[in-house]
């Protein structure tokens, strides 16, 4: 007999005990026939299924994606590969994939597009090795039985090799491992390999006293453009340079010579320029947009394509020669792809609409783009545009029901002005039952990053945006200064001092909306999750006219935030340098920390956070929590086991959903609400007694 995993069962009893017994569903009551679509509810959201990874087969007719669903029972995402036939429209689970993990690395298709490589964990692997599956076949082969995990794999364009990173085996024998401690902050360097499909072995091509962080192969398959870092602990991503390789005569030539970190590097079709991003300007001054760079071989300094367009760029593809680079930019509330005219330095849009692209690639072979399209009817559809079109066609159909299924939230973008006349924008989401003319509670949600922004559909897990207005409020999603996709100047408005407009652009978003009539000024909420949980922070140590709140990884002190997390760098900026530095600049940290004003703190606030967040350690949400109960405010903090930066097991993203709700509705609306729970197999929802 199935017994419900301990996780889950102590998720049932966590419900129990921190939200009252009356408000919970003990025994759903009948369900009443429904004649149209309903409210989403914490449940539905959280199982939605989820679609990525999507690649596209070199001749253009199979798709290839992985879609993830919930599995209560055992409380995970369960990854499933989907094989996709572009010519009938027909997709297939690829039933005989069998992975014991629980994320699958995305596919890469042989150039003949027969077949696929992919990294798994399989049976008796203690570490992720290459497999090959035949798409005619429908077999499975494992290829390398290698010392360490295997990663990032490529294709050699005759299809004779994959190549891949590894990390150096450690030096110490297994028995002396056996009575070490790691250093901290260190880690085995990264080598690259080639897998020869003709003998069956891999050999090493290129390591020692460095560490291969990326790489990509020309595309004629002579030369390999790596981005390499000195091995040693004292390295960081600044020491990272561009080296060329000469595959048939070993030679290895340094491009690059600067400070700051280059990624996605790429060759151009003729071998004659590469292209790379960095958040850089012209001059190499940290601190700016993540911009486009061309850098043609045996010039001096780099060319910034686009400089004075407002956008983030996330990836890259050269066109069939070395004048045409496609490009996947945020601009703001939208995800788009242009293409630029590198001679003539300009940009031609390709895309539009109020929608997200993600996980973009091109194939140059089929001249086709493919990525995760997402909008307000859409968690993400995979869809395809080819050579010649004018928009990108989804080519699947996984949320064609959604709207009648259930009532969903209309979106729309927002404009005010800050204080100062800055131009700002952001999305308003409406109630599922919205009437005009009436004012609803309004849940404020600031984004993550800093460097990033909020964007049409928001279907993110921390947000739960269809659920929160199933409930009858509205969202208010602000793109403040120091967020990306508007250009530099609008990005650094944090240098020097990270709450310097941000707070304030979101305060008045929201005093425009009053304003407008939308939103009900009594019944006001704020939540985020990362640097919108510090935002968070921010905004209930600086007024109280929000009546609860909602803090998730958030930070409280700069300082031991900049110590514990694994990221620095870009955090300098903030504050004008680190905190160990001579003469630091102590007194900008500490000005710009939260918890000395937790004492001003009068507004219902819950705080979470992951026990294994290395990006905010837990740390910063047990100083808060304990400031915050200490001034007299009701607060709660919730810990998740063994969760990183962001939660990942279903049971924690719902219990955050059902207790933002009930917090929301006691001290927001004075709604009383029932926490919903899933539907499980009676064998594993009644555990075997002992």
């Amino acid at each position: 007999m199935t017994r419900t995993p301990l996780i889950l069962r102590l998720f049932f009893a966590s419900v129990a005990m921190t939200v009252p017994t009356a408000l919970i569903a003990q025994q759903p009551a009948p369900a009443l026939p429904q004649t149209g679509p309903v409210p989403m509810g914490a449940v539905d959201f959280v199982a939605l299924p989820q679609l990525g990874k999507p690649s596209l087969s070199p001749d253009g007719g199979k798709l290839i994606y992985v879609r993830s669903q919930v599995d209560w029972v055992k409380n995970k995402h369960r990854d499933d590969y989907m094989l996709l036939d572009l010519a009938t429209g027909q997709a297939q689970r690829m039933s005989d994939w069998v992975h014991e993990d629980d994320s699958l690395s995305m596919v890469n298709w042989s150039p003949d597009s027969t077949s696929v490589a992919f990294t798994m964990k399989g049976k008796g692997d203690k570490r992720d090795q290459i497999y090959l599956y035949d798409i005619k076949a429908r077999s499975v082969a494992k290829l390398t039985a290698h010392k360490t995990g295997v990663t990032d794999l490529n294709w050699s364009p005759d299809g004779r090799a994959i190549y891949f990173r590894a990390r150096r085996p450690d030096p110490a024998s297994t028995r002396v491992r056996k009575f070490q401690i790691t250093p901290f902050d260190t880690d085995l360097p990264y080598e690259l390999w080639r897998h020869d499909r003709k003998d069956g072995k891999s050999h090493r091509v290129l390591g020692g006293d460095i560490s291969i962080d990326d790489y990509s192969l020309s595309r004629d398959g002579t030369k390999i453009l790596l981005t390499i870092v000195p091995d040693g602990p004292q390295y960081g991503s600044t020491e990272r340079e561009i080296w060329l390789h000469d595959i048939a005569g070993g030679s290895t030539q340094r491009l690059t010579r600067n400070r700051y970190a280059e990624v996605r590097a790429q060759l151009a079709p003729d071998n004659k320029s590469f292209a790379y991003i960095a958040t850089v300007n012209q001059a190499g001054d940290t601190y700016y947009e993540d911009n486009l760079f061309v850098h043609r071989i045996g010039e001096a300094e780099p060319r910034l394509m686009l400089a004075d367009v407002p956008m983030e760029v996330g990836d890259f593809a050269w066109g069939d020669t070395g004048n045409t680079i496609t490009l996947l930019a945020n601009i703001g509330l939208r995800s788009e792809l242009f293409r630029v005219t590198v001679s003539a330095n300009r940009a031609e849009r390709l895309t539009r609409g109020d929608h997200s692209l993600s996980e973009w690639r091109y194939d140059p072979q089929s001249k086709a783009h493919v990525a995760v399209i997402t909008d307000a009817a859409s968690p993400g559809e995979i869809a395809v545009m080819r050579s010649g079109d004018t928009a990108m066609r989804r080519v699947t159909r996984d949320y064609a029901d959604l709207p009648k299924r259930f009532r969903l939230p209309r979106q729309e973008a927002f404009s005010w002005k800050g204080r100062d006349g800055q131009p700002l924008e952001g999305l308003i989401i409406y109630p599922v039952d919205y009437r005009p003319g009436t004012r609803f509670p309004l849940i404020t949600i600031t984004h993550g990053g800093p460097r990033s922004s909020s964007q049409f559909g928001s279907w993110n897990l921390s947000r739960a945006v269809p659920v929160f207005t199933g409930q009858g409020y509205g969202i208010f999603l602000p793109n403040h200064r120091g967020g990306t996709g508007y250009g530099d100047a609008f990005m650094r408005d944090m240098v020097g001092k990270y709450f310097n407009n941000a707070h304030l652009d979101v305060l008045d978003g929201v005093d425009a909306l009053v304003a407008k009539g939308l939103a009900d000024p009594d019944r006001l909420a704020a939540t985020g999750w990362s640097a919108g949980g510090h935002m968070t922070n921010k905004l209930i140590t600086i007024t109280d006219r929000f009546k609860a709140a909602s803090s998730g990884a958030g930070g409280a002190d700069w300082i031991s935030l900049y110590g514990e997390s694994d990221v620095r760098d870009y955090r300098a900026a903030w504050f004008g340098g680190s905190p160990w530095q001579e003469n630091a600049p102590l007194a900008n940290f500490v000005e710009q920390s939260l918890l000395k004003d937790a004492w001003r703190v009068k507004t219902p606030t819950l705080f979470f956070g992951g026990s294994k967040d290395v990006r905010v350690p837990p740390t910063q949400a047990i100083l808060m929590y304990r400031g915050v109960r200490t001034a007299g405010a009701p607060t709660r903090l919730y810990l998740a086991e063994g969760e990183p930066h962001n939660f990942k097991k279903p049971s924690n993203q719902l219990f955050k959903i059902n207790a933002e709700l009930e917090w929301f509705g006691r001290y927001v609306t004075g709604t009383p609400y029932r926490a919903v729970l899933p539907e499980l197999p009676a064998s594993s929802a009644k555990p075997k007694a002992r």
